[in-house]
């Protein structure tokens, strides 16, 4: 009778415990982890045809500080879809990162080739310093990468720097999902990646001009005659792929606010936070959503300027 008894103690102690673990959740379980992926399809402004220029992707390094290198944040609120507070992702950070890096890079019309490549005239490299999303009262994101472009041939570092990222939002009183998180992680990735690569670009112009079929010169002016300038035969040359490549990364800011305010905000399909919002976005056009419960739901196309800051004020009907 007491081996029956201390059968069925170990057995309700083995059900609790197994209990606890799936309530609590594991890093390691199948699903219980975000899956960052960029869009395959070349973003709204991406450079149709490509430049004559290879870039191999070298890689990044994980100079976080962390337990794991697919641990892309902690959360204490809940996010339906995960459990615990560990919030990991389905593959390592520097995947994640240099898959945005090449998103952004294909975009802006460069030649993206894989690590092993030979034949590939620039490299780039670099380091994470932070990426995380801690989910609490609100979701911060926190987000440094370091960069280094070199040429392959001389080993001469055409550029370096490091971009950093610090953002935050409301979820909003019916909190967050599994995919509003990975969404948000993304975007902001998105908005580093970007800003690296408008710098290298920017720079390879500069430098290397003839990689791009211009012709480093003055641009004219009208109603000014030039008598003399120390550019020479080449005074009256323009630049015009300039501005084109500069377009098609510049950001501009878009400010929302509704009324009623905090109303959910979905831009292009993407959840960011409550009105009142104000984010960076890539210049051209997107599309905003409004809900409120209670409310009729509002969508509307809007177009973020360059350099500008585009504001929505809009009145939701019963």
């Amino acid at each position: 009778m007491f081996k029956i008894r201390s059968l069925i103690v170990v057995s309700l102690l083995s059900f609790g415990v197994a209990g606890c673990a799936n309530f609590f959740g594991s890093a390691t379980e199948a699903g219980n982890e975000l899956r960052i992926r960029e869009d395959a399809k070349p973003g709204p402004n991406a450079r149709q045809e490509k430049y004559q220029i290879t870039v191999r992707m070298a890689g990044y390094s994980d100079a976080r500080q962390v337990d794991s290198p697919r641990r892309v944040g902690t959360s204490n609120s809940r996010i339906t879809g995960l459990t615990g507070k560990d919030i990991m992702s389905d593959r390592e950070a520097t995947e994640v990162v240099a898959e945005s890096m090449k998103k952004r890079l294909g975009d802006a019309g460069l030649q993206v080739l894989t690590a092993d490549a030979a034949n590939a005239q620039f490299q780039l490299s670099g380091a994470v310093k932070e990426l995380s999303i801690d989910v609490k009262d609100r979701d911060y994101v926190n987000i440094a990468i370091e960069s280094t472009l070199t040429e392959v041939a001389s080993g001469q570092v055409i550029w370096s720097g490091l971009v950093v990222e610090r953002a935050e939002r409301y979820a909003g009183t019916s909190g967050n999902g599994k995919k509003d998180v990975a969404d948000f992680l993304r975007w902001k990735l998105g908005v580093v990646s970007t800003k690296t690569t408008e710098s290298v670009l920017s720079v390879l112009m500069a430098t290397r001009p003839e990689m791009f079929n211009m012709v480093v010169g003055i641009k004219p002016v009208q109603g000014v005659t030039v008598y003399s300038n120390s550019a020479g035969s080449v005074a009256s040359a323009v630049v015009p792929a300039v501005t084109q490549a500069e377009s098609v990364f510049a950001n501009g800011t878009l400010t929302i606010s509704s009324s009623p305010s905090r109303a959910k905000v979905y831009v292009d399909g993407i959840y960011f936070g409550l009105t009142p919002l104000r984010a960076e976005f890539a210049a051209g056009v997107h599309e905003v959503g409004i809900k409120l419960e209670g409310y009729k739901a509002s969508s509307e196309k809007v177009s973020v300027r360059k350099g500008d800051n585009t504001e929505m004020d809009i009145k939701l009907q019963r």
